[in-house]
C-alpha cells in the first residue's frame, strides 16, 4: 500500500523517531500489530543522515538468523574484518565484492553464537563510529538474545519495535526512549483511500460510503485498511451491498464485562452471607435463586464473547 499511497499521517512521529536517533538514544517504537511501526522505522531509518554509513537491519527474528545477517553486514560496512570473524584464511585478503557470500553465510552460520558474540561486540566496541542497529521486532526474545543485546547496548545504538511490553524484556525498555506509534486518524485514512482507489481505478457506486465504511472498520490500522483496500481491488464492482458487507477485526470492539460479572457475583454472595447471618430466609433464598440465574448469565455471556472473537 505505502508503495502506491506514500506513508501518510506519519510526519510528526518520524520527527520525532529521527531526532531520538540524532540524539544518540536508545529507542523502541509501540503500538498495536499492524499499526505500522516497520514501516515508520523504514522511514525514520531513511533519514537519519550520515548515520547511514554505520546502519545494520536485522529482519530476522530468530536468534541465530539475527547474528548471522548482523556477521555479513558488519564485514559490508567495514565494521569487521574476515580474520576477526573466524572465516577461512581465502576470504582475508579478498575484497568484499569478490566475496561469496553464500559461502560466508554458510561459514558464519556454523559457527557458534557465543563465538559469533565474541567477535562482534569488541568490533563495535572498537569501531570509530558507533553503530546503529534496526530491528524489526524485540517483542519476545530468547535468553541468548537478552544477554546478547544488553551487552550490545553499550557499544551501539538500537533502535526497535515491539507490539506490546513482556516482562522478560524489562531491562532492555528501562534504556530505550519509548515512542508510540497511534492509529491513524481519520483524515489521514481518508486521503490513503482516495489515493488507493484513484490509482487502482476500482469501480465504486458511492465513494463516500465506501471510505466511511473503510475509516469505521480498520479503526486506524494500517494492515487492516491495506486488507481492506487488496481486497476491493479484486472485485469488478463494489456497490453499496458490497459496502455494507465488509467487515475487518480491526474495526470490532469487544465489551469486557469481567468487572460487572465480578461485582454482581459479589453482591449475591454478600446477600446469602447477611441472610444467614440475620437468620432471613427470604433473603437466603433470593441470594441463591441469584447465583443460579447469575451462573446460567455468565455462561453464555462468555460463551458468546469467546465466538465473537
Amino acid at each position: 500500500m505505502d508503495n502506491i499511497t506514500g506513508l501518510v499521517g506519519r510526519d510528526e512521529v518520524i520527527k520525532a523517531i529521527v531526532a531520538e536517533i540524532n540524539k544518540g538514544k536508545h529507542v523502541i517504537l509501540t503500538g498495536p500489530t499492524g499499526v505500522g511501526k516497520s514501516a515508520v522505522l523504514r522511514a525514520a531509518l531513511e533519514k537519519i543522515g550520515y548515520k547511514q554509513d554505520v546502519l545494520i537491519r536485522l529482519h530476522d527474528h530468530q536468534a541465530k538468523g539475527q547474528f548471522v545477517e548482523m556477521a555479513r553486514q558488519m564485514l559490508t560496512l567495514g565494521l569487521i574484518n574476515a580474520a576477526a570473524l573466524g572465516l577461512p584464511s581465502k576470504f582475508h585478503e579478498q575484497p568484499l565484492e569478490e566475496f561469496d557470500w553464500g559461502e560466508v553465510r554458510n561459514q558464519v552460520n556454523r559457527m557458534s553464537i557465543r563465538d559469533l558474540t565474541q567477535a562482534m561486540i569488541p568490533a563495535l566496541a572498537n569501531s570509530v563510529e558507533k553503530a546503529v542497529i534496526a530491528v524489526d521486532d524485540i517483542t519476545s526474545l530468547t535468553p541468548t538474545q537478552m544477554m546478547f543485546w544488553l551487552a550490545i547496548f553499550d557499544h551501539a545504538q538500537v533502535v526497535g519495535c515491539a507490539s506490546e511490553k513482556k516482562e522478560r524484556v524489562k531491562k532492555l525498555w528501562w534504556k530505550m526512549k519509548e515512542i508510540e506509534v497511534k492509529p491513524l486518524g481519520k483524515d489521514a485514512v481518508r486521503e490513503i483511500v482516495n489515493k488507493y482507489i484513484t490509482a487502482k481505478g476500482i469501480l465504486i457506486e458511492s465513494r463516500e460510503l465506501y471510505i466511511n465504511h473503510v475509516i469505521k472498520q480498520a479503526g486506524g490500522i494500517p494492515q487492516a485498511i491495506n486488507d481492506m483496500l487488496d481486497e476491493s481491488s479484486k472485485e469488478k464492482r463494489i456497490d453499496k451491498n458490497r459496502v455494507r458487507a465488509m467487515r475487518h477485526d480491526a474495526g470490532i470492539s469487544y465489551l469486557d464485562f469481567s468487572p460487572v460479572m465480578v461485582l454482581i457475583g459479589a453482591g449475591i454472595m454478600a446477600m446469602r452471607f447477611v441472610g444467614m447471618g440475620t437468620g432471613d430466609k427470604q433473603l437466603y433464598i433470593l441470594g441463591g435463586v441469584g447465583a443460579i440465574f447469575f451462573m446460567t448469565i455468565r455462561f453464555f455471556v462468555f460463551k458468546g464473547s469467546g465466538n465473537g472473537r
